[in-house]
């Protein structure tokens, strides 16, 4: 009996181990499995970096930096040894070149988009170019039919345009810096993302440029909904001095006016000289005006724009608000010729400046069509009123009047 029970001890003893011994094999060989999967996918994801930590540049990168003639050597980026990236100068204009980092074969920019997103990369550079640029110069960069210079930087895309006829030429370089954030979907590179970043967004005051204030009285107007339209396609804000009684029959315009960036001021309820106004007429229109613009914006007038600039100084301490003239009279109601109208602004316009127009002509309309180009090419940005008087460090006091602004 004690030896059959002995028996049986060592046969189930043994037979444990052989559980012990095949569960082991097993493990080991699903490891296995799983490592060579692994191994699989990473060598079949183009957004993966590449295991192989040992793989060095190619020495044709090498001889081809070593052999640069008549270019001058910019910047040289690896970028997660994928690529190198290569900008050189020549003649005051940039040249890139992009290789294979471990093969050194040269390749374009066309070779780092995954081939179904060709289309999803395009149309975003076309969307960043025309946040940057205004209309008359992404109308035309965005075709991407002349000649691009693309380097590739460790955490964005840079994108240099040459060679483009653009009316009026710009005297400033073309290019666009695309964060890889807004293309890492697109992309069969493995590149670094910033946590934060800011897209070039042409809309945001540049202190590098020469900032004026372009101002339009007696609206709003028929022509007043295009003339906004003209305003955004170039990336510029005005200051709208409106008439009171013209409120009402034109909400929907100056909801439009309002919400596209641009500032409304006051320019009296039906276009009376102030100084022939008793003051609590003055007063009494004025609030009456600030109900109707509260209604549609949901704000209240801050400026005031006398008109014919007849302004004293019981007016101006009778309403809370400034007073706001101008030092540039481009006499649009008499001058209803738009080339007149570009020409007269170009000679008499400087840094710091309020020009006057008006709304309500439609040949107005078309001067500023064909003036903000050639501002932009100039160097100047158009602002509002309130934005130029913050940009010069000015505080918009009440009952005080403004001609200018200079530092």
């Amino acid at each position: 009996m004690k030896y059959k029970l002995k028996n049986r001890k060592i046969v189930v003893n043994m037979f444990v181990v052989l559980i012990l011994v095949v569960s082991i094999v097993l493990a080991a060989s699903s490891s296995f499995y799983m490592k060579k999967m692994d191994d699989g996918v990473k060598q079949n994801s183009a957004n993966v970096i590449k295991a192989d930590k040992n793989i060095v540049r190619s020495p044709k990168i090498d001889e081809y930096i070593k052999n640069i003639e008549t270019q001058d050597l910019v910047e040289e980026v690896d970028i997660k040894k994928e690529i190198t990236s290569i900008l050189t100068t020549e003649d005051n204009k940039y040249q890139s070149h992009i290789f294979n980092y471990e093969t050194g074969e040269e390749i374009n920019i066309e070779d780092l988009i995954k081939e179904d997103k060709k289309e999803e990369f395009w149309n975003k550079i076309t969307e960043l170019v025309y946040l940057k640029y205004p209309d008359f110069i992404a109308d035309v960069i965005s075709l991407n039919n002349a000649e691009n210079v693309y380097f590739l930087k460790d955490n964005e895309l840079v994108i240099y345009y040459y060679n483009y006829v653009i009316e009026p030429a710009p005297k400033e370089d073309l290019f666009l810096v695309v964060n890889y954030n807004e293309i890492k979907d697109y992309l069969n590179i493995t590149v670094d993302l910033d946590s934060e970043y800011t897209n070039e967004d042409g809309s945001v005051i540049n202190a590098s440029k020469k900032l004026i204030a372009i101002t339009f009285d007696d609206g709003p107007g028929p022509y007043t909904d295009r003339l906004v339209d003209i305003l955004n396609s170039n990336k510029v804000n005005a200051t709208f001095f409106m008439l009171g009684k013209n409120l009402e029959n034109y909400r929907s315009t100056v909801l439009n006016v309002y919400n596209s960036g641009n500032e409304i001021g006051y320019h009296s309820y039906a276009h009376a000289n102030f100084k022939r106004q008793d003051l609590e007429t003055i007063k009494s229109e004025f609030a009456t005006s600030n109900e109707i613009l509260k209604s549609i914006t949901g704000t209240t007038f801050s400026l005031i724009r006398p008109p014919y600039g007849s302004i004293n100084a019981d007016i101006k301490n009778a309403i809370d608000a400034s007073f706001i003239l101008w030092n540039v009279d481009t006499e649009d109601w008499r001058h209803k010729d738009p080339e007149y109208l570009l020409n007269y602004t170009l000679e008499n316009i400087s840094e710091g400046y309020i020009v006057l127009f008006h709304d309500i002509h439609a040949s107005s309309v078309d001067a500023i069509e064909k003036i903000l180009p050639y501002l932009y090419v100039e160097g100047y940005q158009v602002v509002t009123v309130s934005e130029l008087a913050e940009h010069f460090n000015t505080d918009l006091e009440a009952h005080k009047t403004y001609r200018y602004f200079a530092k």
